[in-house]
């Protein structure tokens, strides 16, 4: 009985702490060049200078925010 307890609470855990592990994207930004990237580590803002104030769960929602600052401006267009 109590290994059934002990696999049903590892499971349980496991199951609530997937999305903890999930990958983040952040719009990163070289700032000699100006040139901005996608990457999946957080920038370490002497190399790269992170774009926002914050991460995103998916690559697509931080390609759209590299679209947003690329027409602010902050960003430009690989040649």
């Amino acid at each position: 009985m109590k290994q059934v307890v002990f696999v049903t609470s590892l499971v349980v855990l496991f199951a609530t702490s997937n999305p903890v592990l999930a990958a983040e994207y952040w719009v990163s930004q070289d700032p000699t060049t100006k040139e901005c990237s996608i990457v999946e580590q957080m920038p370490d803002g002497k190399t790269q200078v992170m774009v926002g104030a914050t991460s995103y769960p998916t690559k697509d929602e931080a390609k759209a925010a590299k679209k947003v600052a690329r027409n602010a401006g902050v960003c430009v267009k690989k040649p």
